[in-house]
């Protein structure tokens, strides 16, 4: 799809209308200036034309700090790849230094700009969003992002002149998005701030995707990028490093690790991003907890691996020990040893996902079930289902499994009294895993038990 770049100053508004174009919350949105960072990718459809957006961080050319530097390099490479450009002022301020700067920038490229003079709300601010067309580009729309004023006509505008329309018909259908029959299996990339998770994308893409700093805190929003290998499509999905409640004091940082909980929601297989520096933390667990209650397939990455001294042949299983100690809960899930800087390992990472993926879309037939139930539960194991209670113990009537995505099974009981044992469950979740090759993924066992008054 042809791609249209939203590009302006620090808070003029660029997220709202980047979230209001493409029907979404996807970009943070917020009073401080300098939110975004990253190039955050949408689609759009206007009157039967589909398009790619993608919103940057706000523009500061001159200045060296190191994430302002890197906002202007990802809004770069935004540039260079857009076939046109949203120029985001704010009518309300109207013409500042920093965008006669910005506007010689756009000059200089040559492309289709159209200047969105945002935050025209009132009738005089309309009026001086006029301005702007002193910068020499003809198509100037006053709009407000907020309530979706003069958005109709910029559009209108933007998709009337076919062109921008670069795509051919064999390279623009569905451009960027899997191919039919193949869905994109969503791989989030979650852990602590500064353990590595942008320059781990980084290397999966093998281009510079996201802003990569010492600075803790560096990714706010949830970056989606497309990644197409020969056997499957990735949508990995970069999140901002979660920390404890009370330590996200801005708003910023709290809408962020809002946003990198919600992208679990619809993950499938959840990168879990450890330190090997500096060591496990209860927080990784609480990370981790976060991802099997998503329902995803989890894979543990000990990221640094390269950093560490004095490396002996066992120390890797001993890291991998005291890890599973602090994370008893994920004794199913994949390890795997890697350094996002070097590469070291990370090639292993994708194949582990989709075996991943693979295993969590397996179902069994309940015929199936059953035999492998009388066989290895009821027959070789010797564990109870639970206690006796008022003479009558409960009994398992059969099992059968109701959904895949994690997989997640029913056990009809009867008889005694509702609840099954921990040490029955844990044993038949072992045995599932065993006897069904459900390889990194979580399960699910729920009870229905059927008491002696219903009928």
């Amino acid at each position: 799809m042809p791609l249209v770049a939203i590009i302006g100053r620090p808070n003029v508004g660029k997220s709202t209308l980047f979230n209001r174009l493409i029907g979404e919350r996807r970009a943070i949105v917020g009073d401080e200036p300098g939110i975004t960072r990253d190039r955050i990718y949408g689609e759009a459809n206007w009157r039967a034309q589909r398009f790619a957006l993608v919103d940057t961080g706000g523009i500061v050319p001159d200045d060296e700090a190191v994430i302002p530097a890197n906002i202007l390099k990802q809004a770069s490479f935004a540039i260079d790849d857009a076939q046109a450009l949203i120029w985001v002022v704010d009518a309300r301020k109207g013409i500042t230094p920093l965008d006669e700067e910005l506007a010689r920038l756009l000059r200089s490229t040559g492309k289709r700009v159209l200047t969105a003079a945002n935050k025209a709300d009132a009738t005089h601010w309309e009026s001086d969003a006029g301005e702007f067309h002193r910068f020499g580009f003809a198509e100037v729309f006053p709009i407000s992002a907020e309530h979706g004023n003069g958005i109709g006509e910029m559009l209108d505008a933007l998709v009337g002149d076919g062109s921008w329309q670069l795509a051919t018909e064999e390279t623009g259908k569905d451009a960027g998005e899997p191919q039919a029959g193949m869905p994109a299996l969503r791989l989030a990339i979650v852990g602590r701030p500064n353990v590595g998770k942008s320059s781990l994308l980084n290397r999966l893409l093998g281009e510079e995707r996201a802003i990569v700093s010492p600075v803790a805190g560096t990714t706010r929003d949830s970056v989606d990028t497309l990644l197409k290998t020969s056997e499957q499509t990735f949508r990995i999905i970069d999140t901002a490093g979660i920390r404890r409640k009370g330590k996200t004091l801005a708003m910023a940082e709290k809408l962020s690790v809002v946003m990198a909980r919600k992208s679990l929601q619809r993950a499938d297989v959840a990168i879990v991003l450890l330190d090997a520096e500096q060591g496990i933390a209860a927080l990784d667990a609480a990370i981790a907890g976060y991802a099997v209650e998503a329902g995803c397939s989890i894979i543990l990455a000990i990221n640094k691996w390269d950093t560490l001294e004095d490396k002996k042949t066992g120390t890797a299983a001993a890291f991998e020990r005291e890890m599973r100690e602090h994370m008893k809960f994920l004794s199913w899930a994949s390890v795997v040893t890697i350094s996002a800087l070097s590469g070291q390992r990370v090639q292993k990472l994708l194949p582990l996902a989709m075996k991943a993926n693979e295993a969590r879309n397996v179902r069994v037939p309940t015929s199936r079930l059953n035999e492998f139930f009388e066989r290895e539960i009821r027959q070789r194991s010797g564990i109870t289902a639970a206690k006796t209670y008022k003479d009558s113990r409960l009994h398992v009537q059969y099992i059968t499994q109701i959904s895949v995505r994690p997989p997640a099974f029913v056990i009809f009981t009867a008889g005694g009294k509702a609840g099954l044992h921990f040490s029955f469950l844990r044993h038949l979740e072992n045995r599932l895993r065993d006897e069904f090759g459900f390889f990194a993924t979580p399960i699910r066992i729920i009870e229905r038990h059927k008491s002696k008054g219903r009928k």
